[in-house]
């Protein structure tokens, strides 16, 4: 996943912290965002700019203002350490699994039960889903 993508899923999890999580996802996601968060403390210990910004984002967690700030600073973390991105990569992966339950987050912290399609941006084509042996046609004349 690249770096910008990775910092979107990622930034409202540390931005909430893993009390919110605890409280209405389990002890099990809870301690995965947390995991997450202190990984992010970790990196971003030292930078002043990017502490700064995620003591805001984690006192306002729904303004999208702050939510932005912490995207962006942690995408050129994430493009700068490839271990960091590595291990942000497999938390939010756990996390969107549900930490191996049936119960998973999206990137915005909703409770999501069973499979998920997220569509964003100008969609004026087909959009196809679903698990795919063979090929396909999007061809409609045929």
């Amino acid at each position: 996943m690249d770096p910008l993508t990775l910092a979107v899923i990622a930034a409202p999890f540390v931005a909430k912290g893993a009390e919110a999580f605890s409280s209405s996802a389990g002890d099990k996601l809870g301690a995965k965002v947390g995991e997450l968060c202190q990984a992010v403390i970790d990196k971003f210990r030292g930078d002043s700019d990017a502490e700064e910004t995620l003591a805001l984002a984690q006192k306002r967690p729904d303004s999208k203002g702050q939510q932005s700030a912490l995207e962006e600073i942690l995408a050129e973390k994430l493009k700068d350490d490839q271990d960091f991105a590595a291990k942000v990569q497999r938390l939010v992966d756990d996390l969107q699994k549900g930490g191996g339950g049936r119960t998973a987050f999206d990137q915005r912290g909703q409770t999501v039960h069973g499979s998920q399609t997220n569509i964003a941006g100008n969609v004026n084509r087909p959009v196809l889903s679903g698990n795919f042996s063979g090929p396909v046609n999007t061809d409609k004349s045929k």
